[in-house]
């Protein structure tokens, strides 16, 4: 699942047992049982919140939650759910201040919107994300925005934007081999290039 990786909880069994719930949720997801998944995720979400409001709860992890649910809802094409779900997650993650939370729901929010064909905002919000994953230091999560970019700026027939994106997902490798570093070179050769 398209989610940030768990925040560990130093709670009681309640919050075991949203963890309980959540790991269900991803399991049937990723066994592609995705009305189970639902009702677990959503099951864990209430939790979540029932939690916070008696002040043991934690904003990441009911956005985290929440995020995984707009996955699940944009895997079903249900498109007011996944944009609920996902902007609902990515609001959560600005007021706990997770930048990696965030980016990753920008991702996730770029992509319900390619899928769903709003290349423009598909487009704006997979920058944003790539962005974000810069600020953290995760090139390989920021290589993925910028590839899923690189796809979306083809849709739209812009080319050297693609061209631009995909050469900086490229660059993002710590320790790129002969042939990155040759074809990095060779999408960079427009640019470069210069009429009369």
């Amino acid at each position: 699942m398209h989610a940030p990786n768990p925040t560990p909880s130093t709670d009681s069994a309640d919050s075991g047992q949203v963890a309980s719930l959540l790991a269900q949720g991803r399991a049937h997801y990723a066994e592609a049982q995705y009305q189970e998944a639902l009702s677990c995720l959503h099951l864990a979400y209430d939790e979540c919140r029932a939690r916070e409001k008696v002040g043991h709860g934690s904003e990441s992890q009911g956005a985290e939650i929440a995020n995984d649910l707009g996955v699940v809802y944009t895997v079903l094409e249900r498109w007011r759910e996944s944009e609920k779900w996902l902007e609902e997650a990515q609001q959560a993650f600005v007021r706990a201040r997770d930048l990696g939370g965030e980016a990753q729901t920008l991702g996730n929010l770029g992509s319900m919107y390619r899928v769903r064909g709003d290349l423009k905002r598909a487009a704006a919000h997979l920058q944003l994300s790539a962005d974000r994953f810069h600020v953290v230091g995760d090139d390989e999560h920021r290589a993925a925005s910028l590839r899923a970019l690189s796809v979306v700026r083809l849709r739209q027939l812009r080319p050297l934007q693609a061209l631009t994106a995909y050469s900086a997902a490229l660059a993002c490798q710590p320790e790129p081999n002969l042939a990155v570093r040759l074809l990095i070179k060779l999408l960079d050769l427009p640019f470069r290039l210069r009429v009369g």
